[in-house]
């Protein structure tokens, strides 16, 4: 039996337009219809078609309504924290200097490795109630702090049980997120292993787990041509290319991205115009990772701008980890997208949502038009530019939820209430 639902009272909508790139609309005091957990319909409430007969209603609250945040880079699930070193890092200690003394990523991995199953979901779930609450109602997520076959495929695992308890997720594999100590001096090796032995076999231990593969093309960790073992390896998996891309040097990432037809390249401080170029003629989307950039203390942005004007699609996603980018927020990373990468507000809240919903082939998420997912937020703004313009506001959205499969013993008990409480 179909579910129909009238949302009104709303004082107004914001979403960008599937079909115009770049276009936000800005509707006022419109009502909504949700048909079996899509929106099916938006418009005055005096036009509703009869065929709607008498909806169950739902009270807008005199909100605001957007599509919930899509974050499209994180590395959700990792063990410990390393809260020490970036206090040692402001002291003046480099990052070269700790990880010498087997500290930085090395220190994630032992955390990561000496971790069970259950204790990787719980730090999983933790976190993606957290990113919830703040508006992220759809999550990529990496594997990479294993750097071994058994802790990687203890992070698929993990995944696996959050996909089931519900939550909206697509996953990445990314065992070439670094060179481990196992392998120190030899990434040809490493990288052999990865792409001939571990990517096949973590597939057949969790199929339908992952969606993509990635890998972190950097001066100092993987050439190009690791990259292309790498993705290649991936794609006749049947997993879609991502790939970590010029972040501290230009190493031609973006224009490998573009030869393979990958789902998106990430970081790009360092992007070529070339690069750019390409992955505009190749439908390759950019996703920016402004937090990081200032969590490091860098001064090279990504340039949005250009390219913005040479025909990409930007993104813009947190970068969550331990070591770069401890953030969850995703009003700082739409902040930061006006504020240093130079876009415009309609242009970086088009790439909080639609664009990286694009580039994990989810065309029914980052926006409101009819057939898109009915998960809303609702804000308690008098225009949706308040959620840049104060700087320092931590806005809570409310969320009214589609046909939510996540169990409520997932949810903690405000947002089982907000939840509950939306829908009466």
């Amino acid at each position: 039996m179909e579910k129909i639902k009238l949302l009104t009272n709303l004082r107004g909508l914001i979403t960008p337009d599937p079909n115009q790139t770049w276009k936000v609309d800005f509707i006022e005091a419109p009502t909504i219809v949700l048909r079996d957990g899509r929106i099916d319909w938006i418009g005055r409430k005096t036009d509703i078609p009869y065929e709607y007969g008498d909806p169950e209603p739902i009270d807008g609250k005199g909100m605001w309504a957007s599509p919930g945040f899509v974050d499209s880079h994180t590395h959700l699930i990792f063990g410990g924290d390393r809260s020490q070193e970036f206090n040692r890092r402001l002291h003046g200690v480099t990052y070269a200097q700790i990880a010498s003394k087997g500290g930085g990523i090395r220190e994630t991995v032992r955390a990561t490795r000496q971790a069970t199953v259950s204790e990787l979901v719980t730090i999983g779930s933790n976190r993606l109630q957290k990113m919830r609450s703040k508006g992220v109602l759809h999550v990529e997520c990496k594997t990479g702090y294993g750097l071994e076959l058994e802790t990687e495929s203890c992070l698929l695992r993990a995944y696996s049980e959050l996909l089931k308890r519900g939550w909206s997720l697509d996953v990445t594999i990314m065992p070439a997120h670094d060179i481990p100590v196992e392998y120190a001096g030899a990434p040809d090796k490493y990288i052999k292993v990865v792409s001939e032995e571990w990517q096949p076999e973590l597939i057949r231990r969790h199929p339908d787990v992952a969606s993509f593969c990635d890998v972190f093309v950097e001066k100092g960790v993987f050439t190009p041509e690791h990259g292309r073992q790498v993705l290649e390896s991936g794609r006749k998996l049947g997993l879609k290319p991502r790939i970590h891309a010029d972040e501290f040097a230009h190493t031609g990432g973006a224009e490998l991205a573009a030869e393979l037809g990958a789902a998106s390249a990430d970081h790009l401080m360092f992007c070529s115009d070339q690069g750019m170029v390409a992955m505009a003629k190749a439908g390759v989307i950019p996703t920016l990772l402004p937090a990081t950039t200032l969590f490091l203390g860098m001064r090279d942005f990504a340039p949005a701008r250009r390219m913005i004007e040479t025909g990409c699609k930007v993104a813009l996603a947190s970068d969550f980890n331990p070591g770069s980018c401890a953030c969850i927020d995703p009003l700082l990373i739409l902040r930061l997208g006006c504020l240093q990468l130079r876009m415009t507000f309609e242009e970086a809240f088009a790439a909080m949502t639609l664009h990286p919903a694009l580039s994990l082939s989810r065309p029914d998420l980052g926006h409101l038009y009819p057939g898109a997912r009915a998960d809303l937020l609702l804000w308690d703004v008098k225009h949706p530019l308040e959620l840049v313009y104060w700087m320092g506001e931590a806005y809570r959205p409310e969320i009214i939820y589609s046909q939510s499969t996540l169990k409520s013993s997932c949810l903690s008990k405000w947002e089982a209430r907000s939840a509950k409480a939306a829908l009466q």
